[in-house]
């Protein structure tokens, strides 16, 4: 987490109907009482957390409840930052 700083692409596969594909997924996480929180270079009284802290099993159990493409780590906003922070300033 970076505190809005990076912003992570939806993934896509694109396929190509003349060459055969093989893709290998790889799920890997840190153990579930790990507090996911944004480092604290990413986070100035300027810039306040995004965010609140979470659990990797808090964020897990958030994952199995909604469908796949539904942004889940919206969940876990901090209720006074309702917006995106711009960081090209």
């Amino acid at each position: 987490m970076t505190n809005g700083r990076f912003v992570s692409v939806r993934h896509r596969a694109v396929t190509n109907s003349h060459k055969s594909r093989m893709s290998v997924a790889y799920f890997g996480g840190p153990p579930l009482d790990a507090c996911i929180v944004a480092p604290s270079v990413m986070v100035t009284p300027q810039r306040p957390s995004l965010f609140k802290p979470f659990t990797w099993a808090e964020y897990k159990k958030v994952t199995y409840s909604m469908r796949l493409g539904e942004r889940r780590i919206d969940l876990f906003r901090n209720c006074t930052q309702l917006h995106t922070q711009n960081y090209s300033s």
